[in-house]
């Protein structure tokens, strides 16, 4: 089922902001040891190593859960996993604020307090250019990120923090205001993107499509039946050709007029189309009143019941003009064989188009087949 635009645009929002936050949580366990390695944190306080690093691994646990959960999104969850995700990366920058805000508490730590303050804006533009993409990450990571320091710094009776205080804050506007450009080219330029996928499809699907009748043209008929003959080859399995002319179209025509035949041509493209049962049958208008059908998998015997059930199908047709009923019959050609190295595909089509002249020749509102081993 094709998805709708917004909801393309959900799911690809989310796999991107998935893959852009998915570095954020190894960096800050990286960032992490070399703190806890360079520093000696574990002499400065064991509780705050064991609780930290438990805190990461979970983190990084539970972002790994989410991004296998991503892989499988569909239209129903895509909003719930995009909430998740926000969610998740939202608690890892305040949980990297609260140890910010806790290592300043710290006076034995005043090397390790100046290094995070430095870390610290960095995450907090990294992260938010990168996760702009969402508008909430965009202005509320950095906030998670700096209030718990900004809470600690407020308490403090140091002047250097209210210092510290205040660049932070100038700091978090500048981040607010930079990283919009990259939130709204993103976005342009992934609803550009689908636009022009969805105008390349339109364009494609034009392309193989019969105008009047709405079904594949010759030209897609004879790529789809190249390929099915080739498939039929390697798996040793049958297939069939029906082609359908409609009997007397030009007296028709003639008679009742053009925009009456074009009509009738319509309504017998819909009938044909419905007796087709199977995913893998392709019928297409193959010129004029004729239109042809390629039955994958299918034998002598199941041609000729889906032939014949297409000619019924057409004969049983109510068209009227000028409220008289206009009876309407075919003529249906058909051709089956097991593909080999010495028969050409076009050569199950020549067969049929002799099958329809046939059942032409005899008069008309029948069903001939014409096989290569007859």
């Amino acid at each position: 089922m094709k998805l709708s635009q917004d909801s393309q645009l959900k799911m690809q929002a989310l796999f991107d902001l998935s893959m852009r936050a998915r570095a954020g949580i190894y960096i800050y366990c990286a960032i992490w040891l070399v703190f806890v390695i360079a520093f000696d944190f574990v002499a400065m306080s064991i509780p705050l190593v064991v609780i930290n690093s438990i805190i990461l691994l979970v983190m990084m646990a539970i972002r790994i859960a989410h991004m296998s959960y991503i892989k499988n999104a569909n239209e129903d969850n895509v909003q719930l996993l995009y909430h998740l995700l926000i969610f998740s990366v939202l608690l890892s920058a305040l949980h990297w604020g609260v140890l910010t805000a806790w290592v300043l508490t710290f006076e034995s730590a005043n090397n390790a307090s100046h290094l995070m303050l430095i870390v610290l804006p960095a995450f907090a533009m990294g992260g938010a250019s990168a996760l702009a993409i969402s508008n909430v990450l965009r202005i509320f990571y950095p906030l998670a990120l700096y209030v718990p320091p900004l809470f600690m710094f407020y308490y403090s009776q140091d002047p250097l923090n209210t210092v510290y205080a205040v660049s932070i804050l100038i700091s978090y506007i500048y981040i607010i205001s930079a990283s919009k450009y990259p939130r709204e080219n993103y976005w342009s330029a992934i609803k550009n993107h689908l636009i022009a996928e969805e105008r390349a499809t339109e364009l494609e699907q034009l392309s193989t499509t019969d105008k009047l009748t709405q079904l594949k043209n010759r030209m897609y008929f004879d790529e789809e039946f190249d390929n099915e003959w080739r498939r039929s080859y390697r798996l040793n399995a049958p297939i069939s050709v029906i082609m359908i002319d409609l009997d007397h179209f030009k007296k028709l025509n003639d008679t009742y007029g053009h925009l009456f035949g074009d009509e009738v041509l319509r309504r017998t493209a819909a009938v044909i189309s419905n007796e087709l049962k199977r995913p893998t049958d392709c019928i297409a208008r193959y010129g004029g009143e004729e239109f042809i059908a390629l039955l994958p998998n299918t034998d002598a015997e199941g041609a000729k019941v889906t032939g014949e059930r297409i000619r019924h199908a057409v004969e049983s047709m109510q068209i009227e003009h000028d409220d008289k009923v206009v009876r309407i019959t075919c003529c249906v050609g058909a051709s089956s064989t097991v593909p080999v190295s010495t028969l050409n595909h076009t050569d199950i089509i020549k067969r049929a188009d002799s099958a329809l002249y046939e059942a032409k020749r005899s008069g008309r509102n029948r069903y001939v087949a014409v096989n290569p081993e007859e």
